[in-house]
């Protein structure tokens, strides 16, 4: 078994658990698995796995997104937008910090993404 397959396998129970702590809906349209319709519910990765092979499986990199946004709108969102996203939805996970070590463990850029362009993605409901 590769390395990729075995990290999966090692972190899967932790992807699940936090899985199990959100709402069960997408956190970008609202969509439940309580309506109708040809979507479900799928855990997105802010950072690419191939970005930060080894450690990408962290709760400050899940989103829980409905399929149909996961293909189609997910690639269209810059990652400050897809942290707005996590902001809102999940605070509770919410580190830019570890976040940004993801991809740069020494943190040799770490205004790559920043609180405030995050922030302007905010919008009041």
């Amino acid at each position: 078994m590769g390395k990729a397959r075995t990290y999966y396998i090692e972190n899967r129970v932790a992807r699940i658990e936090w899985r199990l702590s959100v709402a069960e809906s997408c956190m970008v349209c609202q969509w439940s698995e309580e309506r109708c319709g040809f979507r479900w519910l799928e855990t997105h990765e802010i950072e690419r796995r191939s970005h930060a092979a080894g450690r990408w499986a962290h709760p400050c990199n899940y989103l829980l997104v409905c399929n149909y946004c996961h293909g189609d709108t997910m690639p269209t969102m810059s990652h400050a937008e897809q942290l707005a996203v996590k902001f809102k939805n999940d605070a509770m996970n919410f580190d830019l910090e570890a976040w940004l070590r993801l991809r740069d463990p020494e943190l040799n850029a770490p205004g790559r993404v920043t609180m405030e362009e995050i922030a302007s993605f905010w919008v009041d409901d």
